[in-house]
């Protein structure tokens, strides 16, 4: 008999949404939760990082790997403005997703889940085996879609008030395995 130790793999995609209705605080708690991702991974994780409100930017490829410095630097410089298209977000995520050779495609969506754009966020899954979300500043009806959205895509939502909440959330939705 032999035995191996195999280690679970993973890719990720965070997506952070700069929509209008994602403005201050809000933003802030997205921009901070891909900052801590950034920086706890270590090299050991390279995440896909891409915001997004009707349009999408790449701040970081699948499998590529920029300086975490440069990097938090651009993700707390982001902005709130315009629509939200989580449709094309989701879709764009799926793209990154496909370029990793993994056991899991895990997408983490950082958003007030506000559609006005787009399509139905539900029908744009494939290529994500599992959809988290975290929530900045819920409302009772952003913290419902947002619950819809993480339960159509197999995973869970976290609702995040205070910056004080964003590692036990990543924790929480990071930690989920299969």
């Amino acid at each position: 008999m032999t035995r191996s130790w195999r280690t679970h793999r993973r890719a990720v995609c965070l997506l952070v949404d700069t929509s209008g209705s994602m403005s201050g605080r809000a933003v802030a708690i997205a921009a901070v939760a891909a900052a801590a991702v950034v920086l706890a991974a270590d090299g050991r994780l390279d995440p896909a990082i891409l915001a997004f409100g009707a349009q999408r930017t790449e701040l970081q490829p699948q499998g590529s790997r920029r300086v975490p410095e440069e990097l938090v630097g651009e993700l707390v410089q982001l902005r709130g403005h315009g629509m939200t298209d989580r449709a094309g977000a989701l879709r764009a995520a799926a793209v990154q997703l496909a370029r990793a050779t993994a056991d899991e495609r895990l997408t983490v969506l950082v958003s007030d889940c506000l559609r006005t754009a787009g399509g139905a966020p539900a029908s744009a899954l494939a290529g994500i085996d599992r959809l988290h979300v975290l929530c900045p500043l819920p409302t009772p009806y952003s913290g419902l879609a947002a619950a819809e959205l993480a339960r159509s895509g197999g995973g869970i939502s976290q609702p995040v008030r205070r910056l004080s909440e964003v590692a036990p959330a990543l924790t929480r939705v990071l930690a989920r395995l299969r």
